[in-house]
């Protein structure tokens, strides 16, 4: 097995190295309350951003060193790409998009980590499609960071 890192480094694991076969349990960690409150919090937050096309207001939680691949396939790797991408977006695309986030689920790997599972419809004019995404969010000195983000445009019904 052959692992990639971000840094283009490469580790296999060493010879006689045992295979792990029991699997553990990621999606259980016990979870705060006040921690969804205010995931959702942020969601809410970027919807009303995208609405005001505040592409500042959009990215504010979005960490330094943020990894994103939009809905067509671009990477953006650093706050400030895609802080350029939202800012291009939202002023020069976004007029008469409707869009919203529902939030289908958010696990907890870790006390500090969330993975948020969402659906993204949006509507213009008669035309319907959405997005579905996978964000990982961490917490920095009490603050939820979204620090890295995936999502996938998907055929809508009707």
């Amino acid at each position: 097995m052959l692992i990639t890192m971000i840094n283009g480094g490469h580790t296999r694991p060493g010879r006689g190295e045992r295979r792990v076969t029991d699997r553990p349990d990621t999606q259980e960690c016990q979870t705060d309350k006040d921690d969804v409150r205010l995931i959702e919090g942020i969601f809410a937050d970027l919807e009303s951003a995208f609405a005001g096309h505040d592409a500042a207001k959009f990215d504010e939680r979005f960490t330094a060193d943020v990894v994103f691949t939009a809905v067509n396939g671009a990477r953006f790797l650093g706050w400030e790409k895609i802080h350029a991408y939202h800012s291009e977006r939202l002023t020069g695309h976004a007029g008469g998009i409707d869009t919203w986030y529902e939030i289908e689920h958010i696990t907890f790997p870790a006390p500090d980590v969330a993975v948020v599972f969402f659906r993204q419809p949006i509507v213009v004019s008669e035309h319907k499609r959405a997005n579905v995404g996978t964000w990982v969010l961490v917490k920095r000195d009490g603050q939820w960071w979204i620090s890295a983000g995936q999502n996938t445009g998907v055929a809508v019904a009707g």
